[in-house]
């Protein structure tokens, strides 16, 4: 066995662990946007009505599209902590999902949820970025 092998392992354990804790903080801030408004707990899920606060309708709209922002901001962080939660499950964490290459661990510390390796991150980022200028 490799000396470095349960050091390797030890970084892995704990970004499995960071992973835990991050997804309930995540829904945790999930929980709180869409079941509170102000001090009062509701059952139904739903955002603040920002036209309580305010007279001023355009300074409720500006702050309603801010919480949709911070909504899908965090819930699309949520898919990505939950996406590395079932490679975690299936025997595959820490692999990058395009090329198998094993990820850092330095990256993996960084960043828990990443699926991909640097280069393969690197890549998909420049494809998303030609995509969206070729498009939009």
């Amino acid at each position: 066995m490799s000396p470095n092998r349960p050091r390797v392992r030890t970084e892995l354990a704990q970004a499995i662990a960071r992973l835990h804790a991050q997804r309930q903080e995540l829904a945790a801030l999930i929980e709180s946007r869409l079941h509170q408004d102000g001090l009062d707990h509701h059952a139904e899920a739903a955002l603040p009505r920002r036209g309580d606060e305010t007279d001023d309708e355009a300074a409720a709209e500006t702050q309603r599209s801010a919480d949709v922002v911070s909504l899908i901001r965090v819930s699309a962080e949520l898919a990505q902590v939950d996406a590395a939660l079932t490679h975690v499950a299936d025997g595959s964490y820490g692999r990058c999902v395009d090329c198998d290459e094993p990820i850092a661990p330095a990256r993996l510390a960084a960043h828990p949820s990443a699926l991909r390796c640097a280069d393969c991150q690197g890549y998909a980022e420049r494809s998303e970025q030609l995509a969206a200028r070729t498009h939009g």
